[in-house]
């Protein structure tokens, strides 16, 4: 029997950014582009909390946390979007009960890297030929070898200013200094992760996305990929 492919037998491009960085929106794009798939680690993290919630677990009990995982099936199909049990969730992972506890449940140390492990193997799911994966560690800690590492770099106030824009759009009122501050307590939460915090390695590429539209952006990351058109 032929051996089962390592996670990085295939090519792989990471976006690693902080909370509003665009970050989301670029890989998914990037990946349409390549014709690729698109993880979004962000969304198994808010699926993972879904099911805590759902069965009235604890998201503070990292056995609890665990305990979940180990007996749901959680994937994702080649558009980034998260299936539990073969359910595909939408607006329920972006809930505010949601939005207040996916961190409790990314702060176990050992629940990362137990959700880390299924999401590698989204590169072992057939007619994948390559992966476009975004979050705070894709490429420092889920996909150490991806073959580019991206860090996607904002200002926290542009990245307030663009949070408070989209909530106008979705008719939501918002204040723009409780936004700032909500933005920079996930920062911090993130800072606190070790390893698993957001941060620029030596083989990370910098990519400014306060100016650039998406599609310049995207045009950017074409270029390393090596690919400037498909």
């Amino acid at each position: 029997m032929a051996a089962e492919p390592q996670f990085h037998s295939l090519p792989v491009v990471t976006l690693d950014g902080h909370s509003g960085s665009g970050k989301s929106t670029l890989a998914q794009r990037l990946a349409e582009k390549l014709g690729w798939s698109y993880l979004d680690s962000g969304a198994w993290y808010r699926a993972l909390t879904w099911a805590v919630l759902e069965a009235n677990g604890d998201t503070c009990n990292a056995q609890v946390v665990l305990d979940t995982l180990s007996s749901i099936q959680i994937e994702s199909d080649v558009h980034g979007q998260v299936l539990v049990n073969g359910v595909l969730l939408g607006n329920e992972l972006r809930s505010a009960t949601i939005d207040q506890m996916v961190s409790n449940v990314a702060d176990h140390v050992n629940v990362r890297t137990a959700l880390n492990q299924r999401m590698r193997q989204m590169l072992h799911k057939p007619g994948v030929s390559g992966l476009v994966a975004d979050g705070r560690d894709a490429g420092t800690v889920i996909f150490p070898d991806a073959a580019l590492l991206v860090f996607v770099q904002v200002p926290l106030a542009v990245r307030a200013a663009r949070r408070q824009a989209q909530n106008e759009r979705k008719g939501i009122d918002s204040n723009l200094r409780s936004i700032t501050t909500a933005l920079a307590d996930r920062d911090a939460r993130d800072a606190a992760r070790g390893d698993a915090a957001p941060h620029i390695t030596a083989r990370s590429r910098l990519l400014d996305n306060s100016k650039q539209t998406v599609e310049e952006a995207i045009g950017c990351l074409l270029t390393w990929t090596g690919q400037t058109q498909v």
